[in-house]
C-alpha cells in the first residue's frame, strides 16, 4: 500500500522527504520477521530498480545474519 501512496505523490510532483521514505525502488522489499531464515518480500509492483534493490538488501541482511540474531535476542 505505501507503493501506491509513494506513485500517487510523484505522479503529482510532490517532492517530500516522507513520500521518499515509501519509494518502494530504493528499499525493494522487507525483511520477514519470526522465521528460522532470511528472507526479503518484494512489493507487488517491483520494476528492475526495485528488484536490484531487493537483491542488494537481501545481501546486507544475510550479511548482518539477521534470523540468527532474532533467534538469540528472543530465546528461541
Amino acid at each position: 500500500m505505501a507503493e501506491k501512496f509513494y506513485l500517487i505523490a510523484k505522479a503529482k510532483g510532490i517532492k517530500d522527504d516522507f513520500f521518499n521514505r515509501l519509494n518502494f525502488e530504493v528499499f525493494g522489499g522487507t525483511p520477514v520477521v519470526g522465521i528460522n531464515a532470511n528472507v526479503v518480500v518484494g512489493h507487488g509492483i517491483s520494476n528492475r530498480k526495485a528488484i536490484t534493490s531487493m537483491v542488494l538488501q537481501t545481501r546486507d541482511v544475510v550479511h548482518a545474519d539477521l534470523a540468527r540474531k532474532i533467534k538469540e535476542a528472543v530465546g528461541a
